[in-house]
């Protein structure tokens, strides 16, 4: 599957570049907007009370074991926990974990890892994918964010990264 490196990426020029830079704030903007909601439906739980109260070690030993064994909810709180640490490729290991569970923040999350290179390769196509397969799941704000970043991309990635997110699911 053709991949965007780093050179591909800063060889786009003009309008294109201009978009996504453009665009950037109001996804990162969506995103903290999707944390904050789920933060707030998740802080009745332990591990999200530890978490917000800043006892990151109580949140991981209650996450930790429930992540390790398949749940997504726990394995989105120890991404979340993760980046915090600035352990990147912790965080998207978790979160590709939730994200193939369906858990759309965790999919634009992902996606947007994928944008900046953080923690994962910068890679374009499957930043467009785990997008498209947020706006397929339900995401309210993932196709703005999956635009822009289609808009960088040729139409053999693009139909790539669509293939390709449709097989970002856990096998059910």
């Amino acid at each position: 599957m053709p991949s965007m490196t780093n050179r591909s990426l800063s060889a786009f020029k003009g309008r294109r570049v201009f978009r996504l830079r453009r665009f950037l704030p109001v996804l990162l903007l969506a995103m903290a907007l999707g944390l904050a909601a789920i933060s707030a439906r998740a802080e009745s739980t332990p591990g999200w009370r530890a978490f917000t109260a800043g006892d990151h070690e109580k949140a991981e030993a209650i996450w930790r074991p429930l992540a390790e064994s398949g749940d997504h909810n726990a394995a989105f709180g120890m991404a979340v926990l993760a980046q915090t640490r600035n352990q990147l490729e912790q965080a998207a290991r978790w979160y590709e974990q939730a994200a193939r569970a369906g858990m759309t923040n965790a999919q634009v999350l992902l996606g947007a890892m994928y944008i900046d290179g953080r923690g994962v390769p910068r890679d374009a196509v499957r930043a467009y994918a785990w997008l498209h397969r947020a706006t397929l799941d339900g995401h309210a704000n993932a196709a703005r964010a999956r635009d822009a970043v289609g808009a960088a991309l040729t139409r053999d990635q693009l139909a790539a990264a669509e293939a390709l997110s449709l097989t970002l699911r856990a096998p059910e």
